[in-house]
């Protein structure tokens, strides 16, 4: 079985033309928001029933 040889590869050249080629594609990527905040009010008082979740259970109304 022969072996091909290959000229030694430079570590640190590949890595920083890795890191350019993933700045360049983030560049190019487009901007979009990751967040979004609703800063419409709220509604004081509604009219749905509160309704326990899953997990733990709510206080009763006695300790609270």
């Amino acid at each position: 079985m022969e072996h091909q040889h290959t000229a030694p590869v430079d570590k640190r050249a590949a890595a920083r033309g890795l890191a350019a080629a993933g700045e360049e594609a983030l560049a190019e990527a487009p901007q979009m928001p990751i967040a979004h905040r609703d800063d419409s009010p709220l509604p004081l008082v509604g009219t749905t029933p509160p309704v326990a979740q899953p997990g733990r259970p709510p206080m009763s109304q006695r300790a609270t």
